[in-house]
């Protein structure tokens, strides 16, 4: 079932960008449930941890560190690799989830109006801020593969150093991918099976996270931000994230509720296990680096021993 679509943004629409910008979780073709990693929430036994980037909370000294490697799974640069790490905790109402990654400098701006002297007007920087991206199950098969042939949605908490970073947000959105032509806006790519998919990437209900705004038609400083900090509400304020950048590592700190009641958003239950995936993004508008499939798994009583058990 297909919810409150919302038309992509004209950035997108060219299909040699947008078919690296929406592999904004690729993995390898479906791997089997006995190849995913699992990811262990432990319980807050203390005080919830708070979401500031800077993991130095009780919980995150005794919670078990995931290592990973992600991937980049397009061309350029096919195949380069990094590191990356998880850890992930929860109380009675919420999902706290810590990524960690190697990123040798913190870009923090984000195509910045430049004003161009010959042509007397503001045009679009080339700077690209760094950002991360989380993934979970929500509807149909979940494989972390964007553009595997399968009818899927997915739940996605995209982190941006620049847009999101500031409020303390991340972008809350859904991926909604479809075999046959929707009747709304979505753009078309090539499933690994060579046969069409549609992919559709609205943010939740609510005001956004983040807001951009046109060129200036005057000139006020040769440089000024395109897009300005702003409070989302509603769905779209469901994820908290801060990150920190230090000693070439980006740490970002992702809080949610696990049930927000709202429709577009993942439940997340302890006793079960929930498939997701992870990226990371360097100083990059596209997809840079994945993670394969990684299952989340609750340190609790009615949980199952082991994801690949469930």
């Amino acid at each position: 079932m297909i919810r409150h679509l919302i038309t992509p943004s004209h950035s997108m629409l060219t299909t040699a960008i947008v078919a690296c910008a929406l592999v904004v979780l690729l993995a390898v073709y479906p791997e089997s449930e006995a190849q995913a990693r699992e990811l262990l929430a432990v319980r807050v036994t203390v005080a919830k941890p708070v979401v500031d980037g800077t993991v130095d909370d009780e919980v995150w000294q005794r919670a078990k560190t995931l290592p990973l490697t992600v991937e980049r799974k397009l061309p350029p640069n096919k195949g380069a690799a990094g590191k990356a790490w998880l850890q992930a905790a929860y109380t009675d109402t919420h999902l706290y989830v810590v990524l960690s990654w190697e990123d040798d400098a913190p870009d923090v701006s984000h195509k910045t109006w430049t004003w161009n002297t010959s042509r007397s007007a503001y045009e679009e920087g080339s700077d690209r801020e760094d950002m991360a991206a989380i993934a979970f199950e929500l509807e149909g098969p979940f494989t972390a593969d964007m553009l595997s042939p399968v009818e899927a949605i997915w739940d996605v908490w995209h982190w941006k150093a620049f847009r999101t970073n500031p409020q303390g947000y991340a972008t809350d959105k859904t991926h909604h991918y479809l075999r046959s032509i929707p009747n709304f806006k979505a753009n078309e790519h090539t499933a690994n099976d060579g046969q069409p998919i549609w992919i559709a990437r609205p943010e939740d209900k609510g005001a956004s996270a983040e807001a951009s705004r046109p060129a200036p038609g005057k000139r006020t400083h040769d440089k000024l931000p395109q897009f300005l900090p702003t409070t989302p509400s509603g769905s779209a304020a469901d994820v908290r994230a801060k990150g920190q950048w230090a000693k070439g590592r980006w740490t970002v700190e992702f809080a949610r509720s696990l049930n927000t009641g709202h429709e577009d958003d993942a439940v997340f239950r302890p006793d079960r296990c929930h498939p997701m995936a992870v990226a990371t993004f360097n100083h990059t508008g596209n997809m840079d680096k994945a993670s394969d499939l990684i299952h989340l798994r609750f340190d609790h009583p009615s949980a199952p021993a082991s994801c690949t058990d469930h």
